[in-house]
């Protein structure tokens, strides 16, 4: 009886650490999720969480780099993110232009969503779509069917994809409601102002083209109003910098 008692006493003994082994588990998968899901940055309400902050990060580093080098009169060779310039070091220049970035992205995709051309723009709904379209050029290419384009998207390559096409259709959108709109006065200045650029055709000829290049360019106009003007609240200025900092290490 006293051997049995005893193995039954160590078959308890084993359940409970795994109990405590699973336990720590599950606490850390949350503990993790949370991180990364935190709302660090809400711009026009829309929130920003880590994993869009990294994709920003790995877009404008290298130019942010050169540019902070520059403020700072040295090689880029001698360039560390703990360089300071004017009591600012990389890392929060970074942060800064992350953030320029972020405002210029959010504000035309709540705009497109506005307008009815997006369900949602969070980023962890934008990697939803991206894993459903990946799926669905992954099929087309077992059944041989043409995929324009990416056969698979990573995540910073889907982001611009994504980007790209919602500001086109955005544009579209402006136009087919006449907000933004453009007279044959604007048309003609356009083209006198360069014919070069037309190749010289007779303006008759290319008046289509000058008519696009101005709605283009107070497209344009119309998006640094947008975000000029986005409300910014960094929610969490300690995690934002840690997100820069982690991205720059791949983490």
């Amino acid at each position: 009886m006293k051997k049995e008692s005893g193995t039954s006493s160590k078959k308890w003994i084993i359940f409970f650490v795994i109990g405590i082994v699973v336990a720590l588990v599950v606490i850390g998968i949350i503990f993790i999720r949370h991180r990364k899901e935190k709302e660090i940055v809400s711009i026009d309400g829309q929130p920003v969480y880590r994993e869009e902050i990294a994709c920003i990060v790995n877009k404008i580093k290298l130019h942010q780099r050169e540019e902070i080098a520059g403020k700072a009169g040295i090689d880029i060779s001698e360039f560390t993110w703990e360089t300071e310039v004017g009591g600012k070091n990389g890392y929060e220049y970074l942060a800064d232009g992350v953030i320029d970035r972020l405002k210029e992205i959010k504000t035309m995709q709540k705009e497109a969503m506005d307008n009815g051309l997006a369900d949602d723009i969070d980023y962890p709904s934008l990697m939803k779509e991206m894993e459903r379209e990946n799926r669905n050029r992954e099929e087309k290419k077992g059944k041989n069917e043409t995929v324009f384009g990416m056969t698979q998207y990573t995540a910073d390559q889907f982001y611009d994809y994504f980007n790209e096409n919602l500001s086109l259709q955005n544009r579209k959108e402006l136009i087919y409601k006449e907000e933004l709109t453009v007279s044959d006065e604007e048309a003609r200045a356009a083209y006198d102002a360069d014919p070069g650029y037309f190749n010289n055709e007779d303006y008759e000829n290319v008046e289509r083209f000058a008519k696009n290049l101005v709605l283009n360019q107070k497209y344009q106009e119309h998006l640094k109003e947008m975000e000029e003007s986005a409300k910014v609240e960094i929610l969490d200025e300690n995690l934002l910098l840690q997100s820069v900092k982690d991205a720059l290490e791949g983490k």
